[in-house]
């Protein structure tokens, strides 16, 4: 630890990737779903906070350029990576800056635009209460009346689970001397002998059962700052909402979208038992006794205002992000599936294939029975299936100068996996990818086609044994991608 890190791994870069829940179609169709009144503006200001390497908020100014997008970090080695990247991609409305929540003053606070979107991603429970002050003086100062928030924040108390986890590591990398990454490395092997011995109090969880998978292993730097904080707390939702009150903020609902419907949620007896209890904090509380639902997604607005929310979600337009399946898809919730019907879905497949729709008109094509803009959108969007588009667009010269940077600059992260997103003026934000299909997508864009020379050049060392097959499935990406590539003003 640093001591300006208020106890926080800063010693090595956090990974680089995309946050798609602050994207402002995502947060306007939690708005809508809820019956609450939020829409994108054309020209706005969002700050990330805690923007680390500063991808989520570059692809958003990419894909915004009439908004001002602040990235904050206390760390001046992300600042200077996220700078840079936003300087090559000459994304002038991308600015960094570094600063320490804990200690700016309200004046320096003032000095910040007013704002009308805030996010904070993996922030809140990882820093001191002394940080968790500054990031209220900010919001309480700075978000405009109106001001929408989103917070992913690990929770209790399903993360409580993984608490003696987070302990185990700490003492263990108490032991080892190097980097945060490499202390992290070497706790692995301790965790994965006593995992064996089938000790009581370490308690099989996905995060464990990650952890102890050597076939699929998990990012050193993720461990050590997920881990090796000295502030790692998950809360209550209750608490964090007290907490957030100086800042006069209201629960508007989860970026899950079907955490905000019981029927997708409880068993019958359980959906008695939650039906009898006040709306607010304690139907909230019963959620997360009932779920498994260790990582929370809020969104939360500084004055909430009630609209028609049948209404508002037949506005909201969406449009296939992959090729709509003739089967009608199935997505997986806690009391088992949620599904359109097979007659219901056909017609809303073809469509979806044409284009972007409303929810309005995608409901209007099955006569007879009409699904509810929240049943389709929740089926359509945990799928993956389905993004929220804001805007109709080409490619622009921003969008296409930083899709083409990011694929080159991190092309030894990306081959190692990792969250990539083609930043989409279409969108507003970024469509989900791995780093070969935006570095594939970022060549066709340049008119490039043929699969053999495409994957030659970006896989210079790939055997003359497995060429053939990789540019034949580079091929069937190109062909199953490039109508999606344009719909989404990427090429």
């Amino acid at each position: 630890m640093t001591s300006w890190s208020h106890g926080y791994p800063a010693d090595s870069p956090y990974t680089f990737s995309f946050q798609a829940a602050p994207a402002p179609g995502n947060l306007a169709l939690v708005c809508a779903l809820m019956g609450v009144e939020w829409r994108p503006a054309p020209r706005m200001c969002m700050i990330d906070i805690g923007c680390g390497r500063g991808y989520t908020a570059n692809t958003l100014a990419a894909a915004n350029p009439d908004w001002t997008v602040l990235g904050l970090d206390y760390n001046p080695a992300h600042i200077a990576e996220a700078a840079e990247l936003a300087e090559r991609a000459q994304l002038e409305n991308a600015i960094f800056i570094e600063a320490d929540l804990a200690e700016m003053s309200d004046a320096e606070i003032d000095q910040l635009p007013e704002l009308d979107v805030a996010s904070l991603h993996g922030v809140w429970t990882w820093v001191s209460d002394s940080v968790r002050a500054g990031i209220v003086r900010l919001l309480s100062r700075r978000l405009k009346p109106g001001g929408i928030v989103y917070i992913g924040y690990n929770a209790q108390p399903g993360f409580g689970r993984d608490m003696g986890l987070q302990r185990l590591f700490r003492h263990l990398a108490g032991g080892h001397a190097g980097p945060s990454p490499s202390r992290a490395q070497a706790c692995l092997g301790t965790i994965r002998e006593l995992y064996k011995t089938n000790p009581r109090n370490l308690t099989t969880t996905p995060l464990l059962t990650r952890i102890v998978d050597e076939t699929d292993p998990l990012n050193a730097a993720y461990l050590a700052h997920e881990f090796l904080t000295d502030h790692w707390r998950p809360v209550f939702f209750e608490d964090l909402l007290a907490d957030l009150a100086p800042a006069k903020l209201d629960f508007v609902g989860s970026i899950g979208l079907h955490e905000n419907t019981p029927a997708y949620l409880f068993s019958d007896e359980q959906r008695a038992i939650y039906d009898t209890m006040p709306e607010g904090v304690m139907r909230e509380f019963f959620k997360d006794i009932c779920l498994t639902r260790p990582f929370r997604r809020d969104v939360f607005v500084r004055g909430l205002r009630r609209c028609d929310a049948a209404a508002a979600m037949d506005r909201q337009i969406i449009a296939a992000c992959r090729t709509a399946p003739e089967a009608s898809p199935k997505f997986e919730v806690p009391v088992g599936s949620a599904e359109l019907p097979e007659e219901l879905w056909r017609p809303i497949a073809a469509a979806l294939n044409e284009g972007p729709q409303s929810l309005g008109r995608l409901r209007s094509l099955t006569p007879g029975r009409n699904p509810t803009a929240a049943e389709l959108v929740t089926v359509l969007a945990g799928t993956g299936l389905a993004l929220p588009v804001l805007r109709d667009s080409g490619p622009t010269e921003a969008t296409t100068s930083f899709n083409r940077i990011v694929a080159e600059t991190y092309a030894n992260e990306g081959r190692q996996g990792g969250q990539y997103a083609l930043a989409s003026p279409v969108a507003a934000g970024g469509l989900p990818c791995s780093w070969l299909e935006m570095a594939v997508a970022v060549r066709v864009g340049q008119g490039q086609s043929d699969a053999t020379a495409l994957i030659t050049e970006l896989l210079p060392g790939i055997a003359a044994t497995e060429l053939d097959a990789i540019a034949q499935k580079t091929a069937a990406l190109i062909a199953a991608n490039t109508a999606i590539w344009r719909r989404f003003g990427v090429i």
